[in-house]
């Protein structure tokens, strides 16, 4: 079995090329209406790679659960553009920043105890 050493570094550049290859597939999706308005088969798509990514990502950090905060991060708060204060919280009802992926990081690391392999 391999450890993944999964450094901050490592982390954050992963989450900006997530990011980049979105944003660019997005792109792509609005051109190919423009140029192909009826074709529904050469749909682009990078979903297998992109959920096997995330994958790695969520066992690597030991957030391989129903409720990953990397998959909320991602999805929900949209790379932490559309964090609030308040809308994550702990059992006491402190606020969770996860508003960057330095941020996530920071709190996946310190949650599960420092048992992270970096």
């Amino acid at each position: 079995m391999f450890t993944l050493k999964l450094t901050k570094e490592l982390f954050v550049e992963t989450f900006n090329q997530i990011q980049k290859q979105l944003e660019h597939d997005q792109k792509c999706g609005e051109a190919f209406q423009v140029i192909l308005p009826d074709d529904f088969v050469s749909g682009y798509n990078n979903n297998f790679l992109l959920s096997q990514l995330i994958k790695i990502l969520k066992i690597g950090c030991f957030d391989n659960t129903s409720d990953s905060m990397i998959e909320y991060f991602i999805w929900d708060l949209d790379f932490g553009k559309e964090y609030k204060d308040g809308c994550i919280t702990d059992k006491n009802g402190y606020n969770i920043d996860i508003s960057t992926v330095e941020k996530l990081y920071d709190y996946l690391y310190f949650e599960y105890d420092n048992t992270l392999p970096f």
